[in-house]
């Protein structure tokens, strides 16, 4: 059993938002495990802000995961790591450019991560319960993560978009990597939830203006990370393709529908939790507008 004296930690996580957003309930468990650690986060350049404003850890060190032939950046990352000595280095990431930075790093530092030969999880999620579990760190939050503290009061820019308080959130992109998570039909959702009498919101990300200029209802656009969730928070129900806004949303515990298409599997993303459902299909154009709508209805009526 590992020593309880862990005054120093660090958590490597990178990837998208939903991988970041997977992990808050695991971050929220190693700090009930390790309440007077001092827990630092190696994470991308994007997520430095939203991971500053994380409760469960106290400071981050950006990792722009420069190519490995680029001596000089891992040179200054290095530097980075080593002016505070960790005790202790828990692995979420669990790629072969984590295991580089245990081999050459950190060799003499405890090491909690998945082994190269390990058999691949039901789920990126379910493999890194795993983990904590072996490491006898005891996993309660990590699906049902508490983000509270990332929701921002956004009644201001409802109030610039003339949006009331009774409204569908749609989340019609995705990062320009995957373009082929993209519902082709949530133009013609919003038009026909506005004949409905619903009021829609269209959350749409910094790449995704081109969306936009196809859809009706109240464009958003613009936001940061929070005002992102407080957005999504105050929606009465969400529908989104599997990115990580949707990721926020599920979390959120929102009434809501993900879609998935076939590159990826909804038991892999762990998208759908309590009221948040999915909707998995081989064809993304196949999948019609009435089907998405008899989705809302069904909440409607229940």
């Amino acid at each position: 059993m590992m020593q309880e004296n862990k005054k120093h930690i660090l958590v490597i996580k990178h990837g998208a938002l939903g991988d970041l957003m997977q992990s808050i309930g695991l971050l929220m468990d190693i700090r009930l495990r390790y309440p007077s650690s001092v827990i630092t986060l190696l994470t991308s350049p994007a997520y430095l802000v939203l991971a500053q404003r994380c409760p469960y850890i106290n400071d981050v060190i950006e990792d722009n995961r420069a190519p490995i032939w680029r001596v000089d950046q891992q040179f200054k990352l290095q530097r980075k790591l080593q002016r505070q000595p960790f005790d202790l280095v828990i692995d979420l990431q669990n790629s072969d450019r984590s295991r580089i930075y245990r081999q050459f790093w950190f060799a003499k530092t405890e090491w909690i991560g998945r082994s190269a030969e390990a058999g691949a999880p039901v789920s990126g999620l379910a493999g890194l319960i795993e983990l904590l579990n072996k490491a006898n760190i005891p996993v309660q939050h990590a699906c049902h993560p508490d983000l509270s503290w990332m929701v921002a009061d956004v009644s201001t820019i409802l109030n610039q978009h003339a949006v009331g308080q009774d409204y569908i959130a749609l989340i019609p992109g995705s990062s320009s990597q995957h373009l082929h998570k993209r519902w082709p039909y949530y133009a013609v959702l919003a038009t026909a939830l506005i004949n409905m009498g619903q009021q829609v919101v269209v959350i749409l990300g910094p790449e995704e203006a081109d969306i936009g200029k196809q859809m009706s209802g109240h464009l958003i656009q613009g936001l940061n990370w929070f005002e992102l969730a407080g957005v999504i928070k105050g929606a009465k129900f969400v529908v989104g393709n599997d990115t990580g806004p949707t990721h926020i949303a599920s979390y959120l515990n929102k009434v809501g529908l993900a879609i998935f298409g076939p590159t990826t599997s909804a038991a892999r993303a762990e998208i759908g939790h309590r009221q948040f459902k999915t909707i998995e299909v081989d064809n993304l154009a196949a999948l019609t507008v009435d089907q998405v709508l008899a989705h809302f209805r069904k909440h409607q009526l229940g």
